[in-house]
């Protein structure tokens, strides 16, 4: 099994995070009048930029035009649409507040239907196969096992269309973010929306695959060695839906659990030999390069200790939503149901185990007793000001919806449960989780820590595969620790701006308050450079400073 992958495009995205500046707005235009299986010229429709705190304002031309040319600019205004039932025009364009893999637009047409376009940034990946899979993902969900993911109107895998870019046209989901209600509503309305979203799990878990890759349409990787072949799933809907779906875009007939593990590292391997270069890593030395060999033999170990990485009891591969949370589900306000879930892309089909896992918006941040017992309030509850009240009483909150998430998937949904259940999962798939991008996100750290985990765990994991295959010299691991603890110092950093700025690991903040964290940033900077007892400490320290300024 083969997984395609993308050279670097986005390198800034590593540990080493950038200040920059969330982009105010770029420009998408869509005709101002569509009609189905018909062209128009079109006029520029009123363009805005979605503010922080929902609101919107008119955007400075200089955020909206990155050239003069008009011949150039003409390319935009014709489009044609086949999938748009009525005539329509588009009169506004709302450039939303978005995450890193995507640039959003909300299209208001004048019959005020409103429309939601999406263009794949680089980091999202190789943008025909990520567009093309979504586009056949969602399909596939749509139909085969009625998931309610917003329905596609029109799209683009090919760059080369009018409009110069890969692109999805989708109806703007019907309802609310439940982030908006969640923390406003009671705790009964919470467990209703616990068990709508186990119940859409088992929906998943019911459906099992014949092997490991991607959803595409077949006509999308006709030329792939999978042949544009039809795949089998252990629940059959008709076979008019599964004829027109494949898994690709390169993938064998053979993808068991430890084919799947190893098909990430010798992927990695293929890349780094290719595109690896010795590099500065100042956390471990200023003027020793660490060079791809340390990470090519660490691959080499990671191929060894693959028993060890897939549970004995194999699950089969499962299609799973990539990131549950509050803004991903949609709900009507009125009803509290479910009305569409989103952000479906790099969606995959896996093994279960390697999916399993609680939504992040139903997991609890601390420690959660093994029991079943409700959360106690503390015997001097009464006593406490309402600040500490309201904080224990979100923890309860929490901790309540956490395990009566648990509570109902053991109870519903038998195969995740299973999967949930399984030993030392965390540690066994943490190195397949790294493996990939290794190199380019600079984790080859974090890579051999959890190498090194699986190694001392080897005889509990694997008790019947004799001693551990590979082995770590002190000399490695001393210089392993010096680097722990370099990088220990800096996370304090890193968290000193979490907790007082919000600011997040990759360093993107809000337009609104860029000026204000930019002057903070460079005065810790300053102080945390002024600590070095010498030059060569403080130059070092300039060096280990994680933040760089660049306005993007």
């Amino acid at each position: 099994m083969l997984f395609i992958r993308a050279a670097p495009s986005c390198c800034w995205l590593s540990k080493q995070a950038i200040i920059s500046r969330s982009p105010v707005v770029t420009t998408f235009v869509l005709p101002n009048s569509v009609k189905r299986h018909s062209t128009y010229d079109t006029a520029t429709p009123h363009i805005v930029a979605e503010k922080s705190d929902g609101t919107c304002k008119c955007p400075k031309p200089v955020y909206l035009f990155g050239y003069s040319d008009d011949s150039q600019w003409k390319k935009f205004r014709r489009r044609t649409f086949t999938d748009i039932e009525e005539t329509a025009g588009c009169v506004r364009v709302m450039k939303c507040r978005e995450g890193l893999n995507n640039k959003v637009y909300l299209l208001t047409m004048n019959n005020g239907s409103e429309i939601i376009a999406r263009l794949p940034n680089p980091i999202a990946g190789p943008a025909y196969y990520t567009t093309a899979s979504e586009v056949a993902t969602r399909e596939f969900i749509r139909d085969a096992m009625k998931i309610p993911a917003p329905r596609i109107i029109a799209w683009s895998a090919d760059r080369n269309n009018p409009v110069g870019a890969e692109y999805i046209l989708e109806e703007k989901a019907p309802g609310v973010p439940l982030g908006r209600l969640w923390y406003q509503w009671p705790m009964e309305c919470r467990l209703e929306m616990v068990l709508q979203i186990v119940k859409i799990e088992h929906q998943f878990a019911s459906m099992q695959f014949s092997k490991c890759g991607c959803i595409y349409f077949k006509h999308d990787i006709l030329n792939g060695p999978s042949g544009g072949g039809s795949f089998t799933t252990s629940t059959r809907a008709a076979p008019s839906i599964y004829e027109r779906f494949t898994l690709g875009p390169l993938v064998s007939s053979d993808t068991r659990p430890l084919e799947f593990v190893e098909a990430m590292a010798t992927n990695e391997k293929r890349f780094v030999k290719a595109h690896g270069r010795p590099r500065l890593n100042y956390h471990r030395s200023t003027t020793k390069p660490e060079s791809p060999d340390e990470l090519l033999d660490l691959l080499d170990r990671y191929l060894k200790l693959m028993p060890a990485m897939v549970p004995s009891v194999t699950h089969s591969p499962t299609l799973w939503h990539p990131d549950l949370h509050l803004d991903n589900v949609f709900v009507d306000p009125k009803s509290r149901q479910i009305t569409r879930i989103i952000d479906w892309q790099s969606a995959a089909v896996m093994p279960l185990y390697y999916q399993c896992g609680i939504p992040r918006m139903f997991k609890h941040p601390g420690g959660v007793s093994n029991n079943w017992d409700v959360p106690k309030l503390p015997d001097d509850y009464d006593s406490l000001d309402q600040s500490e009240k309201d904080k224990i009483d979100s923890n309860q909150k929490s901790e309540i919806c956490h395990k009566y998430y648990l509570a109902e998937t053991m109870d519903q949904n038998p195969r995740h449960w299973a999967a949930l259940k399984l030993e030392n999962l965390d540690v066994r798939t943490e190195p397949s989780r790294l493996v990939v991008n290794v190199w380019e996100d600079h984790d080859v750290f974090f890579l051999r820590r959890a190498l090194h985990s699986i190694a001392k765990q080897w005889q509990y994991l694997c008790p019947d595969s004799g001693p551990c295959p590979v082995t770590f010299g002190e000399q490695e691991l001393e210089a392993h620790e010096a680097e722990e603890e370099s990088m220990s110092n800096v996370s304090q950093i890193l968290a000193l701006f979490q907790d007082n700025w919000g600011l997040p690991p990759d360093g993107m903040v809000d337009s609104a308050v860029f000026d204000e964290v930019q002057r903070a940033v460079a005065e810790l900077r300053d102080s945390f450079i002024a600590g070095g007892d010498d030059e060569a400490e403080r130059q070092l320290f300039s060096k280990l400073w994680p933040y760089r300024n660049e306005d993007s």
